[in-house]
């Protein structure tokens, strides 16, 4: 029965049988403690708490101009209110006005809230639908994660990783799919030439690696968009969208590698990255199906 399930998700079912799926298939039926690990270091090991900052909250009895001016000063986005020491709703920096507290102040239940152990996939896609998000333990919110927050060096960490694994996981079929370096021919010889460059000081080093890992992300995402085979059984996507995709993906690991910002510019490869991340890890192989390599769409992260 996991065999058919896994032959539809790949499309075997419509006619696509071949040597590559079936040792693909054949591969993915294993286990291993190595995937016990990478699932537990990428959905367990940080989680929300590491990114939230602490929610600063004021009685709801507390002056306007108070609360306007501990919010400059700090400078903070959101606030609690507390209602008889209990929060109960929040005060947004701008969408304060003159009105008393608690008839502008917006209640707990219209706020996206989340445990401190939430995995980071699950608050990336909240902050594509909302503003902010509040971290709670004991039912009660005790931190908030803003877009910027995602700019913290856990989540760095994490993202560098996730790009990794995504980039070991299409090299792995590359590797089946195109045997003694078969993929040449669908490179020009100055990316090839580039590739035997690295591998031949990587040897130097006494390091033993293959051609196909000494090639770039993109040179791989090119061999994923030329190749109608690839595309069809792993990444149904078109050529200039795979391009596109890869391009986004080179570009936020840049940003990670130099320490810049990345927020803003990248926001699409994150999201897609979290999207994908559940499809990466829920295979018990080194290779991975169809929905894992396919970065998904906005509406698909939900």
């Amino acid at each position: 029965m996991e065999w058919v399930r896994v032959a539809n998700q790949l499309g075997i079912g419509r006619g696509c049988c071949n040597a590559l799926a079936r040792d693909t298939l054949i591969r993915m039926t294993d286990t291993s403690s190595t995937v016990r690990s990478l699932r537990r270091v990428f959905r367990e090991s940080i989680v929300a708490r590491d990114l939230a900052e602490p929610l600063a909250s004021f009685d709801d009895t507390t002056e306007l101009d108070t609360l306007r001016e501990f919010m400059l000063d700090r400078p903070l986005s959101v606030l609690g209110i507390r209602h008889k020491g209990v929060v109960t709703g929040l005060l947004h920096q701008d969408q304060i006005d003159d009105r008393p507290i608690s008839e502008q102040m917006l209640p707990l239940a219209e706020v996206a809230v989340v445990e401190t152990t939430t995995p980071v996939q699950q608050v990336v896609g909240l902050l594509d639908e909302t503003s902010f998000v509040l971290v709670s333990t004991l039912g009660q919110p005790v931190g908030v994660i803003m877009r910027g927050d995602l700019e913290k060096p856990p989540m760095r960490m994490w993202l560098f990783g996730t790009i990794t694994l995504f980039e070991m996981s299409i090299t792995r079929v590359l590797q089946q799919a195109f045997p003694s370096d078969a993929w040449r021919e669908l490179l020009s010889p100055t990316r090839i030439e580039k590739a035997e460059q690295l591998q031949a000081e990587r040897v130097r080093r006494n390091q033993q690696v293959q051609l196909v890992d000494c090639l770039q992300l993109s040179d791989k995402g090119q061999l994923f968009a030329k190749s109608d085979k690839l595309r069809e059984l792993f990444w149904n996507r078109s050529r200039n969208e795979i391009r596109r995709i890869v391009k986004e993906l080179e570009s936020l690991r840049n940003n990670l590698a130099h320490s810049q910002p990345y927020t803003q510019e990248n926001w699409n490869a994150i999201l897609r990255l979290a999207g994908s991340l559940d499809g990466f890890l829920s295979n018990q192989t080194e290779y991975v199906a169809t929905d894992s390599l396919q970065p998904y769409e906005r509406d698909d992260i939900r």
